[in-house]
């Protein structure tokens, strides 16, 4: 699916911040947190087919990109260009976007930065208005064009490198810049006296570590008393590293990938573990609590954005139903997020006059100070910069984190999918 057109109708201190960031770049997290993997979508119960009329839109197609990893062997992501096509049939067959067809050409960057910046190149010669809903793993080489070009990183659900953070032409949406600090935070909640950290053994490990920390830290909890342990990638004997996570520990949070929980429950389970287990959404997913349901009874999911069963995607639904969505985790960041950033597109386009393009729909974007996502996530305001951690990121406007529980082996809403805003942890 290389670039193949969907044709269905204070300066040290923020160095060293953005440092920080920039390690999440090869973060283990993001290897699997956007659940490219196969995963049970039995929630998507809705009928077989519609019964709307369909209204054809007319006039220009209003062009977008989405760009993702597909074909690579570090990561792929099947499910955020699917969620954009499903999203283009079922918009353009509801009259399109303001009256005009939607027209999503998908980029396959492959999680190379050179391949990125020939998407982002592709893009500015196909008069692009955005990239919508998007994931990779470096942006370092793209966004230099976007920016040259005016056109708008949107709606991303899981930024990853320092620039994103940053720049005027970033609209973050999702909000997975707060899960790992929120699992720490989440642990002592819940009573947790001696919980665990466990992470991937890489750049980012201390970054995640730290996050954790800051969570412990905002709930007056010791951060002495937690153990932190690395779990190297691609071992698949995780036995010495499960016994150090459950020698006398009550909890563990795992800011991991789905394979690297898939590698540590069977030793968890054969060192006798029963610590309550924490994750975060397309990572400890639903792939994972099926295939352990007693390891992972009683676990709780940090998500970016609302559980799939919410009122709030119930187009989503229907639509993966109607259209024939093939068998992808669509309850994770990938799917949700990529349907949340086209409905957000949607709503900013429908609001504009005049001429729309880059240039144009990144002007609206930026003034845009009340954006109702419906649910998807909380209300955004992309008119104010965040002035936590010393500016450091300032395009960072969602930092509201929704929890599920694990029952029986199934992801289900905790307290029926109540927001909680973590910025106060930051001090602003």
């Amino acid at each position: 699916m290389n670039s193949e057109k969907v044709s269905i109708v204070a300066k040290g201190r923020r160095r060293k911040i953005k440092a920080l960031i920039g390690f999440a770049v090869a973060g283990s997290m993001f290897l699997a947190a956007c659940g490219g993997s196969s995963s049970s979508t039995d929630e998507t119960d809705a009928p077989a087919e519609s019964t709307e009329e369909v209204v054809q839109p007319t006039g220009e197609p209003l062009k977008v990109m989405v760009l993702t990893p597909i074909n690579s062997p570090i990561s792929s992501y099947p499910n955020i260009a699917k969620a954009a096509e499903i999203y283009q049939q079922w918009v353009n067959d509801r009259g399109g976007i303001a009256g005009r067809p939607l027209e999503v050409t998908i980029c396959d960057d492959k999680a190379d930065p050179n391949e990125s910046a020939a998407c982002g190149r592709k893009a500015v010669a196909n008069k692009d208005i955005a990239i919508v809903g998007s994931f990779t793993l470096d942006v370092s080489s793209l966004m230099p064009i976007l920016e040259a070009n005016s056109i708008p990183w949107f709606g991303a659900c899981c930024p990853v490198s320092a620039t994103e953070f940053s720049s005027p032409m970033s609209f973050v949406m999702g909000s997975v810049f707060s899960l790992f600090m929120t699992g720490g935070k989440k642990m002592i909640e819940d009573g947790c006296e001696k919980p665990a950290v466990i992470v991937g053994d890489l750049a980012s490990a201390d970054y995640y570590i730290g996050q954790a920390k800051l969570g412990f830290k905002s709930m007056g909890f010791d951060e002495k008393k937690a153990v932190y342990i690395k779990v190297p990638l691609g071992a698949s004997d995780l036995t010495a590293q499960a016994a150090q996570a459950t020698k006398g520990t009550d909890c563990i949070f795992g800011p991991i990938g789905d394979i690297q929980w898939l590698a540590f429950l069977p030793a968890f389970n054969s060192v006798g573990g029963t610590q309550r287990l924490y994750g975060a959404q397309g990572n400890l997913n639903g792939k994972v609590a099926e295939a352990f349901p007693k390891e992972t009874e009683n676990g709780i999911v940090i998500n970016s954005y609302p559980n799939l069963v919410s009122p709030a995607w119930d187009d989503y639904r229907k639509a993966l139903v109607q259209y024939k969505a093939p068998d992808l985790d669509w309850n994770s960041l990938a799917g949700l997020g990529t349907w949340a950033a086209f409905h957000a597109f949607n709503k900013i386009v429908t609001g504009m006059t005049g001429e729309i393009n880059s240039k144009t729909f990144a002007a609206a974007a930026a003034a845009t100070s009340n954006l109702k996502m419906d649910g998807m996530t909380i209300d955004l305001d992309f008119t104010t910069p965040w002035a936590a951690m010393d500016s450091a990121v300032p395009r960072i406007v969602n930092r509201t984190v929704y929890y599920d529980i694990i029952r029986d082996g199934k992801l289900t809403p905790e307290d029926n999918n109540t927001a909680h805003d973590m910025t106060s942890v930051y001090g602003k």
